[in-house]
């Protein structure tokens, strides 16, 4: 697959804008069937569930963006993934290096450790990738600046889920009143796709068992409702919701 040519009459950007917005229907989709939840306002079930392409390829940017996000609703509903998901997944690793995700010298981590928690997500579905070693997460290990913090647990929102474990994890378990902090200040600011990444780190630490100073349920609701019609936020919110039990409101 060439990741540098566009389709007809848009540009790579769009392109790959429009994929991970499609691959995040795609997994809303399985988190609604399993879950029973209310589909959102100005998302029609039948376009979640008809958001194919003809090239099987299209898709790939979406997964590799997305990473973990695109089989954590099998994971969280225990549902299979389809073989040919998973290993376009696996595949979308090859085609798209860390810097044709955005990766520069100082971001390099965040997608080291984005990487990580796909591969070990695959690895749940019985794919290996090789992916680099993270390192021991110095970059989070200290909140006490919590604005730039937790912007940055929030870049790092696709590794919140049950059964991936690691620095980045203690820090958000020892960072609660920081991410707090952040999820209002993004909130006030209307910054809804930071807020609904943010809110899925207080949704694991608290499904966890560390309790958690903010009532998640109307926030997470806010989101889902005001975010700008972003599938993908949509479905961060419908992550953080599934985890604390919350799908149905």
């Amino acid at each position: 697959m060439n990741t540098t040519m566009p389709f007809a009459g848009t540009s790579p950007h769009e392109d790959y804008t429009a994929a991970v917005e499609r691959v995040a229907g795609q997994a809303l989709g399985v988190l609604m069937d399993a879950g029973g939840a209310v589909v959102p306002a100005g998302f029609a079930a039948a376009d979640l569930h008809t958001a194919q392409t003809l090239d099987p390829d299209a898709d790939l940017p979406g997964l590799r963006v997305l990473g973990s996000d695109a089989l954590a609703p099998h994971i969280l509903c225990g549902t299979p993934v389809p073989t040919d998901r998973a290993e376009a997944a696996a595949r979308a690793f090859a085609v798209f290096p860390p810097d044709a995700v955005g990766a520069t010298p100082d971001t390099a981590w965040i997608v080291t450790w984005r990487d990580w928690a796909t591969a070990r997500t695959l690895t749940r579905f019985g794919l290996t990738v090789d992916v680099p070693v993270p390192g021991d997460g110095a970059q989070v290990a200290d909140a006490t600046s919590w604005q730039t913090w937790s912007v940055r647990m929030a870049q790092l929102s696709s590794l919140a889920l049950p059964g991936l474990d690691g620095p980045i994890h203690t820090a958000a378990r020892e960072g609660v009143e920081a991410l707090s902090r952040g999820l209002v200040r993004a909130m006030l600011r209307r910054d809804y796709r930071t807020a609904a990444r943010i809110a899925r780190w207080l949704a694991w630490v608290a499904a966890d068992g560390i309790p958690v100073p903010l009532d998640l349920a109307p926030l997470l609701r806010h989101v889902r409702l005001f975010g700008g019609g972003s599938t993908r936020t949509v479905l961060d919110t419908r992550i953080a919701q599934h985890v604390t039990g919350l799908e149905g409101s």
